[in-house]
């Protein structure tokens, strides 16, 4: 008869087997967590569960809470894509800049609300936020907008892809078929049902409506941007 194995051990891993705590582990890790269930969920005890480690030492390498907060927001601007501008060729400039910043966000889509849910310390944003701005207000009135329009522009393209990322990529990612399709109809087709009676002819048709991908969506909203952009240019 052969012995049993050793038994699995519970619990947290032993030090020697997990990497080395520092900020920019921390940062990652908080990250994940604001990313997925939203800052209001980053506490030092949920924070610690996702690093396999005490809260107590989290405070060997972080002050308080606030800090955990500045490392995660510099760290997702370090992440803001770089982009290659051609004034010559803007539509093309446009979807890609709408594409790469969906494709960062889709990632950590309850992050997007640290501008509702937080307060970055100013001396921790990272330059990259404020030359990725200057880059892009650069661009949008290199291809003849003014200031002002092209600051409506930017805002414009945040709007989007923040709202996006989070009301439509953060479900469609962590849904079926089923739901997926449901998402598009303007009244879910399980609460027309439920009021057969309800004249409402149009809601009813457009659940009928051949449901889209979420990339496909999205492309609708690219093209809204550059039909706005060149109504823009023609005022």
């Amino acid at each position: 008869m052969t012995s049993p194995g050793p038994r699995p051990r519970r619990g947290r891993p032993p030090a020697a087997e997990r990497p080395p705590l520092d900020r920019d582990r921390i940062a990652r890790a908080a990250l994940r967590v604001a990313g997925e269930e939203g800052f209001g969920a980053l506490t030092m005890r949920r924070l610690a569960e996702e690093l396999a480690v005490t809260p107590r030492a989290l405070y060997n390498c972080v002050k308080d809470r606030q800090e955990v907060v500045d490392l995660t927001a510099r760290l997702m601007m370090e992440r803001l894509p770089r982009h290659v501008y051609d004034v010559d060729d803007w539509r093309s400039t446009v979807r890609r800049i709408y594409r790469a910043a969906r494709e960062q966000y889709r990632a950590v889509p309850r992050a997007t609300l640290i501008s509702l849910d937080e307060q970055v310390t100013p001396a921790e944003i990272h330059p990259a936020r404020l030359l990725h701005t200057e880059e892009m207000l650069a661009f949008l009135c290199a291809i003849g907008l003014g200031l002002e329009d092209a600051v409506h522009i930017r805002g414009r393209f945040l709007q989007d892809v923040f709202a996006f990322t989070l009301l439509i990529d953060y479900r469609y990612d962590r849904s079926d078929e089923t739901v997926r399709a449901l998402m598009q109809q303007p009244v879910p087709a399980p609460w027309l049902a439920a009021h057969p009676d309800l004249d409402v002819p149009h809601a009813r048709a457009a659940a009928g409506l051949p449901a889209l991908t979420s990339d496909a969506y999205f492309e609708r909203y690219v093209d809204d941007a550059i039909v706005l952009i060149e109504h823009r240019l023609r005022s």
